[in-house]
């Protein structure tokens, strides 16, 4: 069944999570739709603490998404937004847990933490319960198992394409040369364990070797520099990942 989101929504969604959103367009209408109302949930609860000056402010945005699913999951009426309204239609349609939802919540509400990752291990864990967390739901979407570990590799070189934004922060303990090893590692981790019915929920993560080929160039500067990716061989790897049913 067709989920009602605003076009302004998806056009958000397509600004500041274009792959994600590519990989989405090659599910089935109702399967895409439900992915598209999981990724504004996301990015709803992602731009959080870009909009506060102060934690506590930012803990008070995402105790309301708490609230809203406590509407969602059974308490209702569920309020009126343009991202709840929809999000509310996906839980229907997919049964997906309470469980998987709150954890997006707490991986993101991490961001309100200045303190930098004092590891890569801790750098590893961020992105388990970030983008991890984000990918297993998808997953679930699309009726298959597993994620985690995609999610992972998908959030690792997101760190490492960032790095420039975050050195002198969060990554400020963290070596690029180590993101991009955790990357690498989780990728091939996630390969072997990736299964066909978690496309093309996961197609997005196919993407990963391309970049870090990038990365790893000589001339490639991680504090100056963002890897460029054509949208046109995005689009073609992922057409690849999904047809082969692997990343």
């Amino acid at each position: 069944m067709p989920i009602d989101i605003n076009s302004s929504v998806i056009d958000r969604l397509d600004g500041v999570d274009p792959d994600r959103m590519r990989a989405a367009r090659l599910a089935d209408p109702d399967i895409r739709d439900r992915l598209f109302a999981l990724y504004a949930f996301h990015a709803e609860l992602a731009k959080i603490p870009e909009l506060v000056s102060e934690p506590m402010m930012g803990q008070i945005r995402y105790q309301w998404w708490r609230d809203c699913l406590n509407e969602i999951y059974g308490a209702g009426p569920v309020r009126t937004h343009e991202v709840s309204t929809p999000l509310a239609a996906m839980v229907s349609q997919s049964g997906i847990s309470r469980f998987m939802l709150d954890r997006i919540i707490d991986g993101r509400e991490r961001d309100l933490d200045p303190t930098p990752f004092a590891t890569i291990q801790a750098a590893t864990d961020y992105a388990d319960v970030t983008s991890g967390a984000l990918a297993q739901a998808a997953v679930m979407i699309c009726r298959g198992e597993g994620g985690l570990i995609a999610g992972r590799a998908w959030g690792l070189t997101g760190l490492a394409r960032s790095y420039r934004y975050y050195a002198e922060g969060m990554l400020s303990e963290v070596t690029f040369g180590d993101l991009l090893a955790a990357s690498s590692e989780a990728y091939s981790d996630a390969r072997v364990g990736a299964v066909k019915t978690a496309m093309p929920a996961l197609a997005y993560v196919s993407l990963v070797p391309g970049f870090i080929k990038r990365m790893r160039r000589i001339e490639y500067k991680a504090k100056t520099d963002v890897p460029g990716y054509a949208p046109f061989s995005k689009q073609f790897r992922m057409l690849v990942s999904v047809a082969r049913g692997r990343l």
